[in-house]
């Protein structure tokens, strides 16, 4: 009887232990479970309360999306003229990224400014092919472009008639390719249109370069096309400005930094003003002339203005208002010295002054 009792009790204590085992995972499933819930509960209130503040984007970036096939925009295929691939960035390249039919000067709050970096490759260095890709027509003349378009045009050249025929001193309608021909000064002009991109960029400009290394040479009428959307001339132009940057020479004894002033009548399609053009791009090249002074280790050349070539080519055809620079003199060795090692202040005080022109200074 004794034996009997202790088996049971043995066993009472084995079913009580097991009661109690039960107890105690049963408990903790609960609290995991009750855990789970509770945090998705929260997590859905989380998401709940973003939607509802910033709209179905939340919702959207938790769906699992398939990858897309690359479409490759035609504004950024390679163009091709006679077997050779004109490199030049489209302008949704060069950073306006879409076209626009409202304010034609700003793109997501940027104005775009064109940047020319004057001259470039040899015309005996290139080829005919590479001379018509980059905008250069032959004719009984030779190779060069007409420095007019037709009177109200913005993209049919005169051929020699139907325009002002107001041309520089000792020059004609015509332009040879090879009075553009330099050796020291290309590069220079390129350092410092580069210097320039890259502070105007960083005040928040949108900048297009008319070329991008020193072995392009586009004619005058090309690196206009960069005032346009995506190059297209039959479109409203949409840069705030087109500034040329070139450099001076004057047999090595003269010195100094000046702008090229504008005078007379200018009658290219999107020139409402002649006066009001005049105005504008002698304000631009005053302005950045200025600032390289005061910012450069180069001097004022004379009074900073230079007055007997308002004819020049992108005076004639630019759609937009049109600045040009001569800064310094690269045949002069001391200028010379500071073209090359004052580039980097060269190109900031030519975004400050081009900041100032847009500013209203």
């Amino acid at each position: 009887m004794k034996r009997l009792f202790e088996k049971l009790n043995n066993h009472k204590v084995k079913i009580i232990i097991a009661a109690c085992l039960a107890a105690i995972i049963v408990g903790e499933l609960g609290y995991i479970v009750t855990s789970h819930i509770t945090s998705v509960v929260k997590e859905k209130e989380a998401i709940e309360k973003f939607v509802h503040k910033n709209g179905d984007s939340a919702e959207e970036e938790n769906k699992e999306e398939a990858p897309e096939e690359p479409v490759q925009d035609p504004d950024e295929q390679d163009m091709e003229v006679n077997g050779i691939v004109d490199k030049r960035p489209s302008a949704s390249q060069a950073g306006e990224g879409r076209d626009l039919q409202g304010d034609p000067s700003m793109v997501n709050g940027s104005k775009i400014i064109v940047l020319d970096p004057g001259h470039g490759k040899s015309s005996s260095k290139m080829t005919d092919d590479e001379k018509i890709a980059y905008g250069w027509k032959k004719t009984s003349k030779g190779w060069g472009e007409w420095r007019h378009y037709k009177i109200g045009s913005g993209n049919v050249d005169c051929e020699g008639s139907g325009c002002n025929e107001r041309v520089t001193p000792n020059g004609a309608c015509w332009y040879p390719i090879g009075n553009g021909d330099r050796a020291t000064e290309p590069d220079i002009n390129l350092q410092n249109a580069l210097a320039a991109k890259k502070y105007l960029e960083q005040m928040g400009y949108t900048v297009r370069l008319t070329r991008e290394t020193n072995d392009e040479n586009p004619s005058i009428t090309r690196r206009l096309e960069y005032c346009y959307p995506n190059l297209d001339k039959t479109k409203q132009p949409d840069a705030t400005l087109f500034l040329c940057i070139h450099s001076n020479a004057s047999n090595g004894s003269a010195r100094g930094s000046a702008y090229i002033q504008l005078d007379g009548i200018y009658d290219q399609k999107w020139i409402t003003s002649a006066a009001s053009y005049v105005n504008e791009g002698n304000k631009l090249g005053k302005l950045c002339n200025d600032a390289i002074v005061d910012g450069t280790s180069l001097s004022m050349s004379g009074n900073g203005v230079i007055s007997f070539e308002p004819q020049l080519i992108a005076f004639m055809k630019s759609p937009v208002t049109c600045g040009y620079l001569e800064i310094g003199f690269f045949d002069n060795t001391a200028d010379l010295n500071i073209l090359r090692t004052e580039s980097d202040a060269i190109g900031k005080a030519i975004a400050m002054g081009i900041d100032q022109y847009c500013n209203g200074v």
